[in-house]
């Protein structure tokens, strides 16, 4: 009898819950204050919509040198929030300047984030890549007035996850520097092509 109840007794503990790993969760920091500057046009809403494979927390990498198909994550290392949903907030940060705030009126930027990982090169080496597309579109029409591709690469100063945050981070703090270069630009071209802003389109 000893010996089964020993047997029902290893099944049991082995249909036990286990505990959940430790984990690091990160995000990008607090933003620099040099990165916040004005837009000279209202913009109404800021929607980063990841591809379908960024839609987790998982903090993804990949072997270039090996296997370069594959998308692989780290298992002791999350995210705080999905990909789009960091990228979003520091967008709107970036931008979130007295009456340049997003508001309830004016344009909308849509952007759409096809890539954010980690990339080594090798087993020491490796980068931080960010792709995007950006599309600025009309009040109430959302008729297009421009679009624009970006892609960010910077290099990870470690080759771990900690690593990949920091590379990712400046990669989405150079996202934001040309995503308000790229707007500022439209915004003066259409004034000197036209006569017709886009800020006067964003303010109708």
């Amino acid at each position: 009898m000893l010996p089964v109840i020993l047997a029902l007794g290893v099944t049991a503990c082995g249909s036990l819950p286990k505990a959940a790993p430790n984990y690091s969760v990160h995000d990008f920091g607090p933003l620099d204050s040099a990165t916040l500057r004005p837009l000279g046009f209202p913009i109404r809403s800021v929607e980063v919509v990841p591809a379908p494979w960024l839609a987790s927390t998982a903090m993804q990498y990949r072997l270039a040198f090996t296997q370069p198909t594959r998308r692989q994550v780290y298992l002791e290392s999350r995210w705080a929030a999905q990909p789009g949903q960091l990228v979003e907030l520091s967008v709107k940060r970036s931008m979130k300047t007295s009456e340049t705030a997003v508001s309830s009126s004016g344009c909308r930027l849509r952007v759409d984030l096809d890539e954010f990982v980690q990339l080594f090169d090798g087993e020491a080496r490796s980068r931080g890549i960010v792709e995007a597309r950006a599309a600025l579109l009309a009040p109430r029409t959302d008729q297009l007035i421009a679009t624009r591709g970006f892609a960010v690469t910077r290099p990870a100063p470690t080759p771990d996850a900690v690593g990949g945050v920091m590379a990712l981070r400046e990669g989405v703090l150079q996202l934001n520097r040309e995503l308000l270069d790229w707007l500022e630009a439209i915004d003066k071209e259409g004034a000197a092509r036209t006569g017709g802003s886009v800020r006067a389109r964003c303010s109708a």
